[in-house]
């Protein structure tokens, strides 16, 4: 008996001989996918990192990218600027409206200094000598600016 090729004879055998080679494209293409996958979900994506945080020292308290400390010594504006600079830091500076609520809420019921002064009936500014920019009133008649109940005051610099 003489041997008919495949493409002439519809037997079974060719039939079973092509879904084998179908079979088994099928599964190297099935098995190139998941060892693709496997390798990209094997990537190691660098960890998001946390924002940068204030790291607060003794009975600092953090909020935005400051720490405050709220002194209960009762000195002048000057005298309590030295005590922040002995803690290496400065009387507050309020740079946003959230700060500004922020100190009002922790100086609810007493009264703190913060960097803001001026000379004579000069502009107000900060200790950084930075111009204020009238975020928000401040108010009397005088040279160094404080925390009161729920605003900004200002008064001598020798007293609160």
């Amino acid at each position: 008996m003489a041997e008919v090729p495949c493409e002439e004879d519809f037997s079974l055998r060719c039939t079973n001989d092509r879904k084998v080679t179908i079979a088994v494209t099928v599964l190297a293409v099935v098995l190139l996918l998941t060892v693709a996958i496997i390798t990209l979900a094997a990537r190691k994506h660098p960890p998001c990192s946390a924002p940068t945080l204030p790291s607060c020292l003794e009975s600092g308290i953090g909020f935005g990218n400051k720490c405050f400390y709220f002194l209960e010594e009762e000195v002048d504006w000057e005298g309590s600027q030295h005590s922040c600079l002995s803690r290496q830091a400065h009387l507050a500076t309020i740079d946003t409206r959230e700060e500004l609520h922020f100190l009002l809420r922790y100086g609810n019921f007493m009264e703190f200094w913060v960097g803001l002064w001026r000379e004579g009936s000069g502009p107000w500014k900060w200790l950084n000598g930075s111009l204020f920019n009238a975020l928000f009133d401040i108010q009397g008649n005088g040279h160094c600016a404080y925390t009161n109940s729920h605003r900004i005051s200002s008064d001598r610099c020798s007293e609160m």
